[in-house]
């Protein structure tokens, strides 16, 4: 299994992203503070908004879980990896865009800079795996 994942950094990269991605999307999914306590939305339709979110999110971890066991053979993992690097990449531009006030917030409120973190962390882990395969 180490070895079809490229090495033990791939591999290890890979188990923290099922890790990672499995925590938020467990939160965002079932955790109707989690969206208000950490993304800042107060409104009661700001917890719904999540759960789609945290879904979403469930099902990459279970295609990481099928890929990294290689399960019905699922093997490719280039695909579901470029998908997650885009969208991060995405995500970490309008996390900086609403920190330097290029872009207005929601609530008029300044974007703290520890949200930009989060979309960061994985994208290290994807660029760290990318480099040692």
């Amino acid at each position: 299994m180490i070895e079809s994942a490229g090495g033990m950094i791939p591999f290890l990269c890979h188990v923290f992203l099922i890790f990672f991605g499995g925590f938020f999307g467990l939160n965002f999914a079932f955790n109707k503070n989690f969206v208000k306590s950490n993304i800042g939305y107060e409104s009661t339709e700001a917890s719904y908004m999540g759960r789609p979110l945290g879904f979403l999110m469930i099902g990459l971890v279970l295609i990481f879980i099928a890929t990294l066991f290689q399960i019905e053979g699922y093997s490719s993992t280039n695909e579901i990896f470029t998908v997650l690097f885009i969208f991060l990449i995405l995500a970490t531009a309008h996390g900086f865009a609403l920190s330097f006030k290029i872009l207005a917030t929601h609530d008029g409120n300044d974007w703290p800079m520890k949200q930009n973190l989060r979309p960061l962390i994985p994208l290290v882990v994807l660029v760290i795996r990318y480099f040692s395969l």
